[in-house]
């Protein structure tokens, strides 16, 4: 709309010419956008594969080697923590996947949220790495928080690239969002105040997260 009217202002100080060669402009213009909003689809989907493969090493290079015996397990812990985290980063770029499977085409918003999303993300491995290093039901909290944090946005992520599929049933759309969104956060809630009174054992049962993720329809 506001390409509209700025174009209209412009043509009436422009000759028939150049009005001509301005409408021209604009056509290229937008051909180009079209295309970078087409190919924008496969960076964003490389870049979210190499940034999430970081997250992944960054988390592994925080297990403690064991020391002595009596370090084993503490080491068995570390491992139990880094699979957690793992499984819920590799849910989370599954999901990605089918997002970007599903669309061909990338506008603002879309690079808006995804961003987002890997910048919450990205706080995965740092909750990871104090837990590892002093589990106590702060770190298992703000874990929980950073999960509800990384689904909202991945789920605006969804809203954004799909949004425009479903124009003609905005009803439908919202429930396929909230539907899975709802559960998972009630249940990332639920093991948040868990952890509040029962820490190690919240985190253990965090790993339900990705495993209701992945066979929930």
């Amino acid at each position: 709309m506001k390409q509209k009217i700025k174009s209209a202002f412009v043509r009436k100080f422009l000759s028939d010419e150049s009005a001509k060669k301005y409408d021209h402009m604009l056509e290229k213009r937008a051909e180009g956008e079209e295309r970078l909003k087409t190919s924008m689809i496969s960076h964003l989907s490389t870049l979210n594969d190499g940034v999430i493969a970081i997250f992944i090493t960054v988390m592994m290079l925080e297990i403690p080697f064991p020391t002595s015996e009596k370090s084993y397990g503490e080491f068995a812990w570390s491992i139990l923590i880094f699979l957690v985290s793992f499984f819920i980063v590799a849910d989370f770029w599954y999901d990605n996947k089918q997002i970007f499977e599903a669309v061909r085409q990338a506008d603002h918003l879309v690079i808006v949220a995804n961003f987002l999303f890997l910048a919450s993300l990205a706080l995965i491995p740092v909750t990871t790495k104090w837990i590892i290093h002093q589990s106590d039901r702060y770190s298992a909290i703000h874990f929980g928080a950073v999960y509800i944090l990384t689904s909202f946005f991945q789920r605006l992520l969804y809203f954004a690239a799909l949004r425009k599929r479903f124009r003609d049933t905005p009803g439908l759309f919202l429930l396929m969002i909230f539907s899975k969104t709802s559960i998972l956060l009630a249940i990332s809630a639920l093991l948040m105040l868990l952890s509040w009174f029962y820490p190690h054992q919240a985190f253990v049962l965090y790993i339900i997260l990705p495993v209701v993720s992945f066979f929930m329809p």
